[in-house]
């Protein structure tokens, strides 16, 4: 085999591994993502917006809403995951319209940004996350 036959061949095995991830591929790393989100837009709802000892009668805390789908936003399984706040039960908003007043602000709340922040400071962790999912399937794809 010549040089430049060998190197085409390396190349076009490494394009295959490394660009062509499947939707389910897609889906592994961008839900890896996600639970990290998940889990600190939580930690970070209840530290800034919970009220221990309140019982809600037909609502739940902000920071009890909050879910994660390994779907885009219309539940399509497109290699998206999505993180966000439950719609309320038996009214027509969801949480996540109290969750933006709460972090952009109105004229009669001050904002405190606990959203917009929380996505500045944990964007190397959500990235950390889905590269060690996206280095997964690459050496499964190398194996197999």
């Amino acid at each position: 085999m010549e040089y430049s036959e060998a190197i085409n061949q390396w190349l076009k095995q490494v394009k295959q591994i490394s660009t062509e991830l499947s939707v389910k591929d897609k889906a592994q790393i961008t839900k890896a993502g996600a639970k990290v989100l998940e889990e600190k837009l939580t930690e970070v709802t209840k530290q800034k917006h919970y009220e221990k000892g309140i019982h809600l009668k037909d609502r739940e805390h902000l920071a009890d809403t909050i879910r994660m789908k390994n779907t885009d936003i219309d539940n399509n399984k497109t290699g998206e995951s999505v993180v966000g706040f439950l719609k309320a039960l038996d009214h027509d908003y969801s949480y996540g319209y109290i969750a933006r007043f709460l972090n952009d602000g109105t004229k009669f709340i001050h904002g405190d940004h606990f959203i917009t922040n929380l996505r500045e400071e944990i964007l190397k962790d959500v990235l950390a996350a889905e590269r060690a999912e996206y280095q997964k399937i690459i050496k499964r794809k190398q194996r197999g």
